[in-house]
């Protein structure tokens, strides 16, 4: 009976070692196992909704290999979709444009005007400026967007996509370059100028130029 145990005791300790152990141990990736548990429980839910399901069956299998996929990739498109939201919306800074109760109170004339005469001086930072408020102001008037001093670019945005999401596109990218150049101190040419004063006399133009505001954007 001793040496029963003794060799007992020897067959434990051999099987005991790791070179043994492997065999009963899960090898499979963290993927792998999230995979698993998530078809697992795909499975459970067609079994309890449908009694003739059979998930070990070859059409069962795929059956829950596609809707895994399907599941799978309206989480990342969500994930990708809340990420890039994120992202644009820390772009565009807290600051307001209309600083001043001041500049707000101005028209729009009053602003281009401005614009005109800074870039005649070569400050193409503040006629950068000047040129972006009057651009918001027209907005304003032909009701796109309500101009207050609180708001922020962001807000615009916001506001824009809700009354012309062509507008809304090429507005992001002008306050953009507005707020890198009056907040970040962006280093700004006469060239760069010129593109983006093009980029807002478009714009501008095209809904002076239009009394139906919901014509606007149709280029």
């Amino acid at each position: 009976m001793s040496s029963f145990r003794t060799e007992q005791e020897q067959l434990n300790d051999i099987l005991s070692k790791q070179e043994y152990q492997v065999y009963y141990q899960d090898n499979r990736s963290f993927l792998e196992r999230i995979w698993d548990r998530i078809t697992e429980w795909i499975g459970d839910i067609l079994t309890k909704l449908f009694d003739s399901f059979d998930s070990t069956s070859t059409a069962g299998n795929l059956i829950i290999v596609l809707i895994t996929l399907l599941v799978s990739a309206v989480v990342i498109f969500g994930i990708i979709a809340l990420v890039m939201f994120t992202v644009r919306k820390r772009r565009l800074s807290k600051q307001r444009p209309f600083e001043m109760s001041d500049e707000l109170e101005w028209n729009y004339h009053n602003h281009l005007q401005a614009a005109t005469d800074y870039e005649a001086q070569a400050n193409y930072r503040l006629a950068t400026r000047h040129q972006f408020l009057a651009m918001l102001l027209i907005f304003d008037t032909y009701h796109l967007l309500l101009a207050k001093q609180w708001k922020t670019n962001w807000d615009y945005y916001d506001e824009l996509k809700q009354s012309n999401k062509p507008l809304a596109v090429d507005f992001y990218n002008l306050a953009l370059f507005f707020e890198k150049v009056t907040y970040g101190e962006q280093s700004i040419t006469a060239d760069d100028y010129q593109t983006y004063k093009t980029q807002t006399s478009r714009w501008i133009d095209s809904i002076l130029n239009q009394s139906d505001t919901k014509e606007i954007g149709e280029r």
